[in-house]
């Protein structure tokens, strides 16, 4: 059977979305069929399905993570003699960002401004 693929994990985007890359290892004879990944938050009991990658495959993308949160990821490596055992990596994902509302910036006061002429120019208007 094959020996557990090597991991590395990488960032990407805001934080929540991380790529995890293999290298396989030893194929023990028999050409890797195909890679099984699972993975799930530390805190929750279930693991998310598990995928199923051709053996040609070096890495997945997991999206949507919760923020804050410790992820664990398995991947084993299967050909005819059986399956590998699990290459882990562990990575925590960053705090949720915060969004800053905007300040009054140059659009509103411009439509502040238009605001106010077009209602002294109804005034003028009307009497």
């Amino acid at each position: 059977e094959p020996s557990p693929p090597k991991l590395e994990e990488h960032v990407l985007g805001n934080g929540n979305i991380y790529k995890v890359n293999w290298i396989s290892q030893d194929d023990g004879g028999s050409p890797i069929r195909h890679y099984l990944i699972k993975y799930k938050a530390k805190h929750h009991a279930d693991w998310k399905p598990e995928m199923r990658l051709p053996a040609d495959s070096e890495s997945v993308i997991l999206r949507n993570l919760e923020w804050n949160a410790e992820y664990e990821v398995n991947v084993v490596a299967e050909n005819r003699q059986g399956k590998s055992g699990p290459g882990s990596i562990s990575f925590r994902t960053s705090v949720e960002p915060t969004v800053i509302p905007a300040t009054l910036g140059g659009s509103s006061i411009s439509y502040t401004l238009l605001s106010l002429l077009f209602s002294a120019l109804l005034f003028v208007l009307m009497c």
